[in-house]
């Protein structure tokens, strides 16, 4: 028998050829790839029998018809017919929204994973006002680090001071009670047009021209109608992380010292632009005003009944003035805004960068007129000053 007839058959691969060094190269980096994978899926595996599986987490990447279809395999009064979410497709779309993170109905979970800053947009909108989406919720930007440095190095004593426009504008606050206490956390925030040498909208912040200016002449307004108020234009000199653990210090202090205060204003001014901060009201613009909820703390739905209370006062006298109600967790930022100190607590943002500040003033002016209807409602014995 021939060595050649019946014995093995080798294939000789000629490495030489561009052909088969590709093909290897393949295959070497296929096989990397599997290791890693296995790799990834063991520590996963491991760190799951060590934790066990958080339920928010899963549950979150499903739209409400499918969690609810989930559900109620084990609670009927919760569920759907078997037969009907045959119908509409919905055992896939479970599948396919858990696998990708993807819920169809909601375009911004395609982008929300791309686009750097885009969870932004999972602020919930509790109610919108006119023409507000998901493209307009209120958005918070810190300042570019150059920016953050100078403000924390500014002086003091020179920033304390009214600028020459407020001076002219401001009157003293009513004596007597204060039942409001405002307050800035964001204090640097301010407006473009109000700031001549700067241009881009991660520069509207100023020591000196700033969101405090509107605070002070929403106490102005408030004192008009009879309500005493304390404004707070404290320069917190802690990073911008910081700055909510700073303002609690001012709201505690406050309230240990002023026993009459009932409601807690933390005003700021939007990073949105122009068209959607923006609206006419009688031939007049107005700087558009949005509450702001953070339900990072356990009776977060009373501090969401006053801003409810606030916007549908709003909507009555200033059709379209406001943006709407807006919840925020601690996954979207801060989540609580000192909001657990009192029910009556609220995050406004009046206007956005390319607001004016007159624009802004005529939006407190609103708001003013907005609270006072709500607190002599609510106190009736509070009664006005006579003429």
């Amino acid at each position: 028998m021939s060595s050649g007839s019946r014995g093995s058959r080798f294939t000789e691969v000629n490495l030489a050829k561009p052909r088969a060094r590709q093909i290897m190269v393949i295959i070497i980096l296929a096989m990397v790839c599997v290791l890693m994978i296995s790799g990834l899926v063991a520590m996963a595996e491991a760190e799951r029998s060590v934790t066990g599986i958080h339920l928010g987490r899963v549950t979150s990447q499903l739209s409400v018809q499918s969690l609810m279809m989930v559900m109620g395999r084990e609670v009927p009064y919760l569920g759907i017919t078997e037969e009907a979410a045959q119908q509409e497709g919905i055992f896939s779309q479970v599948i396919f929204e858990l696998i990708t993170s993807v819920n169809p109905e909601d375009p911004r979970t395609f982008l929300g994973g791309e686009l750097p800053g885009f969870a932004l947009f999972d602020t919930e909108i509790v109610v919108a006002g006119e023409g507000v989406d998901y493209t307009s919720v209120p958005m918070e930007s810190a300042p570019p680090a150059a920016v953050e440095e100078k403000l924390a190095t500014s002086d003091t004593g020179e920033t304390a001071k009214a600028s020459n426009e407020q001076k002219k504008t401001d009157k003293p606050v009513v004596t007597g009670k204060k039942r409001v206490f405002i307050y800035h956390t964001h204090y640097s925030e301010s407006y473009l047009p109000q700031l001549k040498t700067k241009k881009k909208p991660n520069e509207a912040y100023d020591a000196k021209t700033n969101i405090t200016m509107v605070g002070k002449r929403f106490a102005k307004e408030l004192a008009e109608l009879g309500i005493g108020a304390e404004v707070s234009d404290t320069q917190y000199k802690v990073g911008w992380n910081q700055l909510y653990g700073a303002s609690r210090e001012s709201v505690v202090q406050a309230m240990k010292s002023e026993d009459d205060l009932q409601y807690f204003i933390d005003i700021h001014r939007d990073s949105q632009r122009r068209d959607k901060t923006t609206i006419k009201i009688k031939e007049k613009s107005y700087a558009r005003i949005a509450f702001v909820i953070g339900t990072a703390h356990k009776n977060w739905q009373k501090n969401e009944a006053f801003a409810l209370q606030l916007h549908k006062k709003l909507d009555e006298l200033y059709p379209g003035l406001s943006k709407g109600v807006f919840r925020k967790s601690r996954a979207m930022g801060n989540g609580e805004y000192n909001q657990s100190l009192s029910a009556k607590a609220v995050l406004v943002e009046v206007g956005g960068v390319d607001n004016t500040m007159e624009e802004a003033y005529r939006t407190s002016e609103a708001l003013a007129n907005v609270l006072a209807e709500i607190h002599f409602e609510a106190t009736p014995v509070d009664a006005k000053p006579s003429d």
